[in-house]
């Protein structure tokens, strides 16, 4: 009982440190989103050859609306396989917001999002090499036309996404629902590390986790692969505590492509290419995890 009492104090008051920097952070995000949602969409549809490029710069930003509309212009072939992976590889959902409450790891949090965009370029380009396909679509069609209280083609924005609304109003709902959110996520991750710990102790945690372990993306990047903001939250949060490597954070991060995965099996047809585009994502964030890990561990 001792245990449990101090993992909730613990986490509560952990996760209260970070509520003033999330609300400020999803606010500023929110209404940065709303100007660029319709810009975004243009640029990823007419990129042609920068596709993976812009892809992959879009997915930075902390959140997973672009894995969403990556997912629908795939559907339709308004941009490459390699384009699509990009993004996902990209994508960290919530979990660069989470690793900024801690001003004091800003250089690793540099470091995490430069290797991910290096690996979602890289890879992207690969992947159209290798296909030699112009999987592009008219471009005259399924645009999303944004109006004030609803949006016509809403499948691109995603059904947990706010529809594109400019008032103030609508920023601050998405914002506070944004921020219970990942607040929700944040001190039931802080308050299971904490209660793990205390009930099996550091190192079992450390053993159970693959601390240390060659084969640790392997793992973290299965846990990614979940289609939601929380695994991206929980790795980051292990990442700040020490209990994964660099190597696994970026392995987990690379496959955290958010409710995109859920998306792309709902719109686009073929159940075994769909499979083949995740196990694909899946290779390609462990194998880039595990070369991470080596070359940290030579350095």
């Amino acid at each position: 009982m001792h245990e449990l009492l101090h993992a909730l104090e613990h986490g509560a008051l952990d996760t209260l440190k970070m509520l003033p920097f999330l609300i400020i952070a999803f606010l500023i995000l929110e209404y940065a989103e709303k100007q660029l949602e319709t810009k975004s969409s243009e640029m990823i549809k007419k990129a042609d050859k920068a596709g993976p490029l812009s892809g992959a710069l879009l997915g930075l930003i902390p959140q997973c609306g672009f894995s969403v509309i990556g997912s629908n212009f795939y559907a339709k072939r308004f941009i490459t396989l390699g384009t699509l992976i990009a993004i996902y590889l990209s994508t960290s959902d919530e979990a660069l917001l989470v690793m900024l409450t801690k001003p004091e790891r800003i250089l690793d949090i540099l470091l995490v999002m430069g290797i991910k965009f290096v690996i979602a370029v890289l890879a992207g380009y690969t992947i159209d090499l290798i296909l030699r396909k112009k999987a592009v679509g008219n471009s005259d069609c399924h645009h999303c036309h944004h109006h004030e209280d609803s949006c016509e083609d809403e499948e691109l924005i995603g059904e947990e996404h706010c529809c594109s609304h400019t008032d103030w109003r609508a920023i601050v709902k998405c914002t506070a629902k944004r921020t219970i959110s990942v607040f929700l996520f944040l001190f039931l991750a802080n308050f299971a590390v904490t209660y793990i710990i205390e009930l099996i102790g550091e190192a079992r945690l450390q053993e159970i986790m693959l601390t240390n372990s060659i084969f640790q993306p392997l793992l973290t990047a299965l846990i990614g692969l979940i289609p939601n903001c929380a695994p991206s939250v929980i790795l980051a949060e292990l990442f700040i505590d020490g209990a994964v490597s660099l190597g696994s954070v970026i392995a987990g991060l690379c496959t955290s492509a958010g409710v995109g995965l859920l998306v792309l099996f709902r719109v686009n047809r073929g159940l075994k290419s769909n499979i083949a585009t995740v196990a694909l994502l899946y290779f390609i964030g462990a194998v880039s995890g595990i070369i991470v890990q080596l070359i940290t561990n030579l350095i």
